[in-house]
């Protein structure tokens, strides 16, 4: 249970402070629609947190060892956040009612957000891990 509130509060903290960012600023969604895809993203965070740490510790498993460089570190953590948000957060905007042209530079956009945020994110997810006692990786 442990490794679920982890994996989760650390999903839904970033994803919806980044998503927002992205949405709003970048994309040019309205605060209502940024907002609603925020709400709507909740209960698939709490569905997906998880599924993606479990995912990111299998990659680092795969590719990296338990003293992966930082280099290393970051590709993965790159690689692991881009493969799995990018398809997830296209089928929240679809399922929000947003425009393909929306969706297609909110996309785009998420693609480089998830790419320059997946090392950030690896760590904020650490973090989480250790204020839970659970191990960085499994």
């Amino acid at each position: 249970m442990s490794r679920y509130l982890a994996d989760t509060l650390a999903m839904v903290m970033f994803s919806t402070i980044v998503g927002a960012l992205v949405e709003v600023v970048i994309a040019g969604l309205t605060a209502e629609q940024s907002a609603r895809i925020r709400l709507a993203a909740i209960p698939v965070m709490l569905l997906i947190g998880r599924p993606y740490g479990i995912y990111r510790n299998w990659l680092f498993k795969l590719l990296g060892d338990r003293n992966t460089g930082q280099l290393k570190a970051v590709l993965i953590d790159t690689f692991a956040n881009t493969t799995f948000q990018v398809p997830v957060y296209c089928c929240l905007l679809a399922l929000n009612g947003v425009s393909i042209g929306q969706m297609i530079t909110a996309a785009g956009s998420v693609i480089v957000i998830a790419a320059l945020s997946g090392r950030p994110y690896g760590v904020f997810l650490v973090r989480c891990r250790r204020l839970f006692g659970v191990p960085a990786r499994e």
